[in-house]
């Protein structure tokens, strides 16, 4: 389902052409009110004591939760402030930073990160004896502080305002120092030593990102305009951009590509300012947001939709505001805030996203003109959409006969309670402007059946795919197209069927094989096999009329210790004092936990290997089993053996006796290195086929495939172009099927 932004309509749409209804929304969006405000889903106050504590940044950690920093006022001195909370803003623990080298109340903590091994670097400022410094304190995992130093020169009012962790490890700050206000910018380890430190021809430094070839810095150049400075990873600066009188305090990389910062703008009046700015910052497009006199855009975040949410400080009537826009900088509403059971939100200072969609603000409070706290601050959507909660049919695509009647149904809610209108269209024709409609499909072809829900401002929609044939397979069984049998099991196949009344449907069933040769198995509503083989198999099930066809197939995957067995006949015949060999070939050969035992009729062989030679001594029937387990899984084979009296000489001469059924004799000679004589008796003319196979059971040559004369025939088996080997010849005439071994040698 997908969700649009409309514009508000005052009525249900009164239309018959889906593109005319889609227009009339896309014209509306202009309609929102610009000063619809969205709610807070929560908001907490954080006080550590009845004195100034307050936040300036908030950052979301890998446990999933909040972590908050700034300063706590206690008596003539500060220190740092971290506060950590849930998701719900609920209070974790927090911790207050002094050091008795910095007695003052100038010792606040602007920015935070959360470093790779799990602890957090404050960046910010500290007052000693010298003045203002540039300050960083780096803590573990625990909270526990690991170094406190500062850095830059201390003459002037110093600070760091912002700090981020290198993909290398290292850690970078930012800020200003020096006489004048000078930008500066330094590299750390994660001791704090200096690895470079570096002024540059700007007056400020508030944000910076870490990209591919080096470090993006913002801020405000010595000529007072808003600025961004692109360095390598030593701190040399390679370019800058200018952007017009003003300062970039929060800058961001977008999903698209490119940056996007915030700050404000200067020249008569100052204003909010959102830049966009290609990969090599040049500008893309700026917009301006006026409150009425002196403004500042503190920080901004893209959200799921991809527009931004930008926190600030504004003139009046209070001193913080939010500002939402869409993804190309078009204002989409606006809020200043006020006061909430008597307290008050003073300055809005930063903003990231939630796990929910929803922003989250770091600010400043106050209770009632008294004490100053921390503030915390989830900021819910504008308006939560309508939402399709059901909808019939419940498949998305399905297939109907032609003629056939469908009742297509949507139920919505809203969570504003307000009211839904409802647009059903097929392709670009609007069908129904009601929760219920009722379709009947007469055109060959594949339709797209959507239905839009509104409330006026947004919408959901569902769709179905419908295909109108002339016959198609309605139900199969079984149901799962992937099936997964012990070798040996019989499946019962079926499919049904539908069709209109003038056509009728030829249906075939073709069987692939694991060795994939095709069979043709069957042409009626339903078949039943038996899978004998291990391996991968499929079977079709082929409806079709003309030119025109429906299938559905299925995957069987036979499961079995056993991959092959030699012969592959399981009902075979011989004569007195012949030894046939009968052979086993797993389907993991390289199993440690392969396990092979014979019986002859029921008595144990002496063999544990793969394979066996049995010498049939005396005339009748006899039962040749392999029982083959590897670990958990067991398989068996069993062959069963007629043996014959011999009725004829070796040398095919002088028989006296002739067989009263097809006879295969003996090879000759075997073995042979390039051609072999194949001879066979025939009590009667009849359909023969003689073939010679591998040991993997794949036929390899074909000697007859026809009528053959009665008597003794001798067919000749030219090997020269096949490899070495062990070769099964086999003879089937009628229902009788005989077998020999050859031996091919070079």
């Amino acid at each position: 389902m997908t969700r649009f932004l409309l514009g508000k309509l005052t009525s249900p749409p009164k239309i018959k052409i889906r593109s005319v209804f889609l227009l009339m929304m896309i014209f509306t969006i202009s309609t929102i009110s610009l000063n619809a405000q969205p709610g807070n889903q929560w908001t907490h106050f954080y006080d550590i004591n009845d004195e100034t504590n307050l936040f300036h940044d908030v950052f979301y950690t890998v446990e999933g939760n909040y972590a908050m920093s700034g300063v706590n006022h206690v008596g003539n001195n500060s220190g740092f402030w971290i506060v950590t909370a849930d998701v719900n803003g609920e209070e974790l623990w927090q911790r207050t930073y002094v050091d008795q080298r910095f007695r003052g109340v100038n010792n606040r903590a602007f920015s935070l990160i959360q470093t790779e091994e799990g602890g957090f670097l404050f960046g910010g400022e500290v007052t000693d004896e010298d003045g203002s410094r540039f300050s960083l304190l780096r803590t573990d995992s625990e909270g526990e502080r690991m170094w406190w130093r500062n850095y830059s020169d201390p003459e002037w009012s110093a600070q760091c305002h912002a700090v981020i962790e290198l993909k290398s490890g290292e850690f970078v700050a930012v800020g200003r120092s020096g006489e004048g206000h000078q930008a500066y910018a330094v590299m750390v380890d994660g001791i704090g030593d200096i690895l470079w430190e570096n002024v540059y021809e700007g007056n400020w430094l508030w944000t910076l990102r870490e990209v591919g070839d080096g470090l993006l810095m913002g801020g405000r150049s010595n000529e007072n305009n808003a600025w961004l400075l692109k360095t390598n990873f030593e701190g040399d600066a390679l370019w800058s951009r200018s952007y017009g009188r003003g300062m970039i305090t929060s800058l961001i990389s977008c999903r698209e590509g490119g940056f996007a910062a915030t700050g404000h703008r200067t020249g008569g009046r100052v204003d909010w300012l959102l830049l966009r700015v290609d990969g090599d910052c040049n500008q893309l497009w700026a917009t301006d947001f006026d409150f009425g006199d002196r403004e500042w855009g503190f920080s901004l975040v893209q959200m799921r939709d991809n527009g931004f949410t930008i926190v600030g400080n504004a003139s009046s009537p209070r001193r913080n505001a939010i500002i939402r826009t869409d993804l190309a900088g078009n204002e989409q509403w606006r809020r200043i805030d006020g006061n909430e059971q008597e307290r008050f939100v003073l300055g809005h200072q930063s903003v990231i996203a939630s796990p929910d969609g929803s922003a989250v603000v770091a600010s400043i409070g106050a209770i009632d003109g008294g004490s100053i706290d921390g503030v915390l601050i989830n900021v819910a959507l504008m308006f939560s959409p309508p939402e399709i909660v059901y909808f019939s049919p419940e498949e998305l695509e399905f297939t109907v006969l032609q003629g056939d009647t469908v009742e297509f149904f949507v139920q919505a809610e809203d969570f504003q309670d307000d009211s839904l209108y409802y647009c059903w269209t097929v392709e670009e024709d609007t069908v129904s402007t009601d929760t219920l409609t009722t379709l009947i499909f007469e055109e060959l072809d594949d339709h797209i059946m959507e239905c839009f829900v509104s409330d006026s401002m947004f919408a959901d929609s569902v769709a179905w795919l419908v295909h109108v044939e002339e016959f198609f397979i309605r139900n199969y069984e079984p149901d799962s197209l992937d099936l997964i049998v012990q070798r040996g099991t019989e499946i019962d196949f079926g499919i049904d069927v539908t069709a209109i009344e003038e056509i009728e449907v030829e249906k075939i069933w073709n069987l692939t094989h694991r060795d994939r040769r095709q069979e043709e198995i069957g042409d009626a509503d339903a078949v039943s096999v038996t899978f004998d083989q291990s391996g991968r198999h499929q079977l079709q099930a082929l409806v079709s009329h003309e030119d025109e066809n429906d299938e559905v197939t299925w995957t069987i995957i036979v499961r079995s210790a056993i991959w092959s067995w030699w012969p592959s006949e399981l009902e075979l015949s011989t004569y007195v004092d012949s030894t046939l060999e009968f052979v086993i070939t797993p389907f993991n050969e390289e199993s440690d936990s392969l396990e092979f035992s014979w019986l002859f009729n029921p008595e144990p062989l002496e063999s544990d290997s793969a394979s066996v030679h049995v010498t049939f001594l005396e005339t009748g029937q006899y039962e040749i089993t392999s029982i083959v387990r590897d670990g958990f899984e067991a398989d068996t084979i069993r062959w069963t053996v007629d043996v014959e009296e011999w009725s004829f000489t070796t040398d095919l001469t002088d028989l006296t006796d002739l067989p009263t059924s097809p006879v295969l004799y003996p090879a000759n000679p075997n073995p042979f290195n390039s051609s072999v004589k194949l001879s066979i008796y025939l009590p009667h003319a009849d359909q023969v086929l003689l073939a010679v196979f591998d040991v993997n059971g794949r036929e390899v040559s074909r000697l007859v495939d026809g009528d053959v004369a009665s008597g003794n025939q001798t067919f000749v088996w030219n090997a020269s172009d096949f490899p070495a080997g062990v070769h099964v010849v086999r003879m089937n005439v009628g229902k009788k099927t005989e077998m020999r071994k050859v031996v091919l040698v070079r």
